[in-house]
């Protein structure tokens, strides 16, 4: 009895240790790498996984989710991205702007260097095997700056508008910061996939974030902004399937039947899965 309580408290710490390590692989379908950070990877040891909602939406159409985390070892890294057949870059911290060769503004938050290089590693693998990428808020900020592009380190004060609009709620409290949604219109551009998604020019929206792209990454368009000039959507334009959108589509299923498009579409681009475990 003594032995069997050593080895399920060893376990336990074992788990506790190694956080969001182990990769998680569910369904049948394609599969689908998500990234985690190091605090998402904190959260998990809690049991909350704030990638929860990407995960259920992408579990809708019978995808298969691969967590990729900054506690993986490279071999394991390397082994998790060889079994996707795509990848989705979630929300989280802000990029260190070190990424795209600016200096840190005092309005610059909190910051996860590992997962920069990780993600990094991420869409590299993924340009390379010619795989879909879809993006979501700090996700597209991500895209942005992998590919070439800019950001604006603050969006109240270096984005410049004769018509500003809130991209956030925040509530300060002694230790924490949380931000709430807001909800704005953006105007999406003809002839791109979220006009083709969407089928409107402007639709409502949640939004988040206190960043966003400044200079297009090259290769890419804008695809929806808002009426302060706010990037909201991108897409590239070349072969490869590579979105991003500044908004968030998992918290919006119940709302707008639309919503769940953006996630058919992603899987709709996935590659036959070519690796089994």
């Amino acid at each position: 009895m003594m032995i069997k309580k050593i080895t399920l408290g060893f376990l336990i710490l074992l788990v506790i240790l190694t956080g969001c390590r182990e990769q998680a692989i569910t369904g049948n379908g394609p599969r689908i790498g998500i990234t985690y950070g190091n605090i998402q990877c904190k959260l998990l040891r809690l049991g909350i996984d704030i990638n929860e909602q990407y995960k259920t939406a992408l579990q809708k159409y019978g995808a298969g989710i691969i967590m990729i985390s900054v506690n993986d070892t490279d071999e394991d890294a390397g082994r998790k991205l060889s079994l996707c057949n795509g990848i989705l870059i979630p929300g989280g911290y802000d990029i260190d702007p070190s990424r795209y060769g600016e200096k840190h503004d005092t309005r610059l938050e909190a910051v996860d260097t590992a997962l920069d290089s990780l993600e990094f590693r991420v869409l590299a693998y993924a340009r390379k095997m010619n795989i879909p990428v879809l993006g979501i808020c700090r996700g597209e900020q991500m895209i942005n700056v992998f590919y070439g592009g800019t950001l604006y380190q603050d969006i109240p004060s270096m984005l410049r508008s004769d018509n500003p609009v809130p991209h956030r709620n925040q509530v300060n409290l002694v230790f924490y910061k949380h931000a709430t949604a807001c909800y704005h219109d953006i105007v999406i551009e003809k002839g791109t996939l979220l006009n083709d998604l969407f089928g409107e020019k402007v639709i409502s929206v949640n939004t988040y974030h206190h960043q966003a792209v400044k200079n297009t990454a090259p290769g890419f368009r804008v695809s929806a902004r808002s009426v302060d000039g706010s990037v909201e959507a991108i897409e590239n334009t070349g072969k490869q399937f590579v979105m991003g959108v500044q908004f968030h589509p998992e918290k919006m299923i119940d709302d707008n039947p639309s919503m769940p498009g953006v996630f058919r579409l992603f899987i709709e681009k996935l590659q036959t899965p070519a690796v089994h475990l």
